[in-house]
Formats: C-alpha cells, structure tokens, sequence
C-alpha cells in the first residue's frame, strides 16, 4: 500500500490529502536586523490535492505511533540547526507521551528529515505511523539567509506543521491553526515587524494539543510567555562610563561583556535634547565590536547630550541600556589682561 503522504504549498490553495507541501511563491523581504540580507518570506499554502475536512476523524491523530519515542535522523544543514531543533523542542515539551530524539546512525531512524525534491512545494511529510516516515524540504532553502530571523522562524514553522503531519494529524479549517491549510507567517504574529528579535512561543495551538495528549497521553503544557527570544540575550554592557569636554570628542568606554552570543554588538544612540527618556525617529546608530571596548564620536563639533549604549543580540535585542544626558565641560577660555591706563 503507498505510504500516505502530505505537502504544503506557499500560496493559497487548501490542502488535504495525507502528505504536507508547501509551495514558495512569490516573495516578500522581510525587514532583517542590520547587515543582514533579507532572503524571500511569504505565506505558507498548505493546501495542494484535497479540501480540509472538519469531521471527526480528521480531527483525530490516524496512524498513531506506538512507544515514547520516535527517533530520527536528520541531513539538514547545520545553519539551519535553529529551526529543526526548535521545532522538534515545541512538540516535546508540549507534554505528549511521545518524544521526538535525535539519533546520528540513520538505520536506528523511523523517520529521516532533510531536503529533497519535492517539485513547488515547500516541504513534504509522511502522515502517522509508517515505515521510512520522512520530512522533505524544498532545496530553495539551501539559498536562503538562514540569519534572517522571518526566514528562521518560517522555516521552524514549517517543520512543526510537518512533524504534526509525522504524528498523524490531518489539516484543520482555524485559519491560524497549527494544521491549517494556510499558513500565514506575519498574519497570525508568529514574526512581527514591530517586535524583532522575538516570534509567537505558542507554536502548536490549545485544540491540536489536546489531541495530541488524546492520542499519545500525557499531559498538555502550554509556554509560559507568550513571545520568544529568536537569539539569546547578551550580559548587560558593564562598567559603562564617558569623557566629555566642549572641545572634544566623547569617548565612552567599558569593560568586556561575559556573554556575548555570536553576532553581538554594541549599539550607540546620540542626540541632542532636553531630555534622554527617549530617541527620536531620526537618530542614527552606530556600532561596534564588544571587545574594542571603547567607541569615540567622529568629531568634536558635534555636540550631542542624549548617549543611549546597550549590547545587543544580532536581532537588535539586549538588557537595560545605558542612558545618560552630558553636561559637556566647559574649558577655561584665556585670561584677558587689562591695559595700563
């Protein structure tokens, strides 16, 4: 019998059959942290050869694996890591009696994950329990920033509706549902233009969750927060102090962070105000690397007050920043010496 097998497209098809693909239409670019090029965001159209079905049996896992543990092995290119491992971590702490492990030798697998043809679809999975159960991603991916933090977070979304696939899930009709049809990255706030560096933690929603915990037992765990770091947070920049006369550039110096996550720097604000609560829309920033551990303005005529310092992660995110207005000091001009009468 042909293994049952779904696919999901980008576009906006509805999909239903018993394999996911997800076709890559046209793109949009997404807005990328500084220096970072942005690559091709879309929706993701998980519809391709059958309409989503609301009866019962679709709502339920089919095909459900036995055991605790479905181990595979997987070929996905290492900076990629992010979006695989985070998949893999939403459905294995969502409190399911099945956990989805990583094994390095490919015949102890049940299920392989990397890319593959899979002609205009995005991904394809194999749906509940099969032998050889697969996840396949479209090679377009091979090309794309896997820095930019829409692209990261696209793709792990990607391999969470896959993996529900892997589990036995069929599509559901919720527009911003796990298993729906269409998946609408910026729609539905799983990324948001307006907070950076962050993505929706609720990967897979209340109603999929507890058929998950029907069908594999256990008990549901939701996260906490509703929004996630995409990168970790640098250590606060510490020993911040600054130098600053009438004459002269501002230097402003410190010492050298504990943690510093890779593509970490630090970001200096400055500009002129009565007061430094907040920058305006205009102020520019200029950055530099933590370990040179001092920065100087580029001329003494400028004479900005409002300094805002803070390290930040590559996606512009850090601790409590360092914020201070400048009383720039005032050198004693020359003496003038009356003249004789």
């Amino acid at each position: 019998m042909p293994t049952p097998t779904r696919s999901l497209r980008l576009s906006s098809v509805l999909l239903a059959a018993v394999v996911l693909a997800v076709t890559l239409m046209s793109a949009t670019p997404a807005t990328a942290a500084p220096r970072v090029a942005a690559a091709p965001n879309h929706d993701l159209n998980l519809s391709v050869d059958a309409r989503v079905s609301s009866s019962a049996s679709a709502r339920r896992a089919s095909y459900a694996w036995t055991g605790s543990t479905i181990r595979y092995y997987e070929t996905i290119p290492a900076h990629w890591d992010w979006s695989l491992s985070t998949a893999v971590s939403k459905w294995n702490s969502a409190g399911g009696g099945i956990r989805f492990v990583r094994t390095s030798i490919r015949s102890h697998a049940r299920l392989t994950i990397g890319f593959g043809n899979v002609g205009t679809a995005a991904g394809k999975a194999t749906v509940g329990r099969t032998r050889n159960a697969w996840v396949r991603v479209n090679p377009i991916y091979r090309t794309a920033d896997p820095l930019n933090a829409h692209n990261r977070v696209e793709l792990m979304a990607i391999f969470v509706h896959e993996l529900g696939h892997v589990l036995g899930f069929q599509h559901t009709s919720g527009r911003c549902s796990t298993m729906s049809a269409v998946l609408d990255v910026d729609g539905c706030g799983v990324v948001s233009p307006a907070h950076a560096g962050y993505y929706k933690c609720r990967a897979i929603d209340g109603s999929l969750l507890a058929r998950f915990v029907r069908a594999y037992g256990g008990r549901a765990k939701s996260p906490a927060a509703s929004e996630c770091l995409i990168d970790p947070l640098p250590s606060a920049l510490p020993d911040v102090a600054f130098d600053a006369q009438s004459d002269a550039p501002v230097t402003i110096r410190w010492a050298q962070p504990t943690t510093v996550p890779a593509g970490s720097r630090v970001s200096i604000q400055h500009w002129s105000a009565d007061s430094c609560a907040s920058a305006p829309v205009s102020t520019g920033t200029d950055y530099t690397a933590p370990s040179s551990t001092a920065w100087q303005d580029s001329t003494a005529a400028d004479q900005d007050n409002c300094f805002r310092v803070q390290l930040v992660n590559r996606y512009g995110v850090g601790r409590a920043p360092v914020v201070t207005m400048l009383q720039r000091a005032v050198l004693p001009g020359p003496v003038e010496v009356p003249e004789a009468p």
